[in-house]
């Protein structure tokens, strides 16, 4: 579900790059779907890398590197970033100045990979929150644009406004819980009730 959801929002591609592929299913499912016609993963890990390998053993039009970040001289298409945190992808993002469409999916800490998106001039295409077994994932294409964000969009989502079924289950759990302290997190409540209350 992850992956499919993921691979949805790739578009179709000549070379595809996967930064942080540990097993390299994303790449897998995006050259076997026809998003993309040869790929570039790299992993900080070795031993990831080496799990890369046998995932797409077979495979003819696949480089692979060892590396920390975007491999220097990556001229893809499409770059993947996912499963990281955002953090972690703010800096990746930080040292990257080419033109690639990027999807990303942060495991936490969305905004700051919006408020780097935005500083980098792209703009969000895609931005959404879905559910798969029982967790919840944002995932997010990017292109080069101009974007201006308000604090609502860097904080919930581009799109916020009109909130998928999985942002506002997410949601709903965390207003259960700020709400046993409801004083001191007013404010967030509020946010997150005016989220809630926006149409789909």
């Amino acid at each position: 579900m992850r992956i499919d959801e993921i691979v949805k929002v790739i578009p179709e591609c000549g070379l595809i790059a996967e930064i942080g592929c540990d097993h390299a299913h994303l790449t897998e499912r995006a050259l076997k779907t026809g998003k993309a016609k040869a790929a570039a993963v790299s992993d900080i890990s070795g031993n990831c890398l080496e799990k890369a390998k046998r995932t797409l053993r077979g495979c003819n039009n696949v480089t692979f590197t060892v590396c920390d970040g975007i491999p220097e001289g990556t001229n893809a298409d499409c770059i993947l970033i996912c499963g990281m945190g955002g953090h972690t992808i703010r800096d990746i993002l930080s040292k990257y100045d080419g033109s690639a469409t990027l999807v990303l999916s942060p495991q936490s800490h969305a905004e700051l990979v919006r408020e780097t998106l935005e500083r980098m001039n792209y703009s969000i295409s895609v931005d959404y929150c879905f559910e798969d077994g029982g967790k919840y994932y944002d995932v997010m294409r990017a292109e080069k644009g101009v974007m201006t964000l308000d604090r609502m969009q860097r904080k919930y989502g581009r799109f916020y406004d009109c909130p998928t079924d999985a942002l506002r289950l997410r949601l709903k759990r965390v207003l259960a819980q700020l709400s046993r302290s409801a004083a001191v997190n007013a404010d967030r409540i509020a946010e997150i009730t005016e989220v809630l209350s926006c149409r789909e």
